[in-house]
């Protein structure tokens, strides 16, 4: 076999250009990896409202309820999994160890959820500010 000049010219470019597959393919990897790995992510949000009854045309289902904002946006949030705690608002005399069963229409409430593929907002923690016995 003969080297010429010429061989290293296209040696020297074979090499770059399987470095420059390996390289797209390692890129398109993490790619993919990186886009599935994004879509089971869930971001948490954090809203406050009033609890209220449920909408007449709803049905009222165990461990569901509804909260209405500021600016009257109703959301439906799942809090049977939720941690329950008071906030620095309500007097020490009136907390007590609570469940999803002391959560009534009327009092304020500052919910953190993540809302899950279907939309359904999901608590993980609500935080009662203020309890009320009038009901909205």
């Amino acid at each position: 076999m003969l080297i010429t000049p010429d061989y290293f010219d296209d040696h020297e470019t074979a090499i770059q250009h399987r470095t420059y597959r390996m390289r797209r393919r390692v890129a398109a990897i993490l790619l993919v990896l990186f886009g599935l790995s994004a879509v089971n992510w869930a971001i948490d949000g954090t809203f406050q409202g009033r609890v209220i009854d449920p909408p007449t045309s709803q049905p009222v289902i165990r461990g569901w309820i509804y909260v209405q904002g500021r600016n009257h946006m109703l959301r439906r949030v799942e809090v049977s999994h939720a941690a329950i705690v008071f906030g620095a608002n309500v007097p020490a005399s009136q907390q007590h160890k609570c469940s999803m069963d002391c959560l009534s229409p009327g009092q304020e409430v500052r919910i953190t959820a993540e809302q899950d593929r279907s939309g359904e907002w999901r608590a993980k923690r609500v935080e009662i500010l203020k309890l009320t016995s009038s009901r909205i």
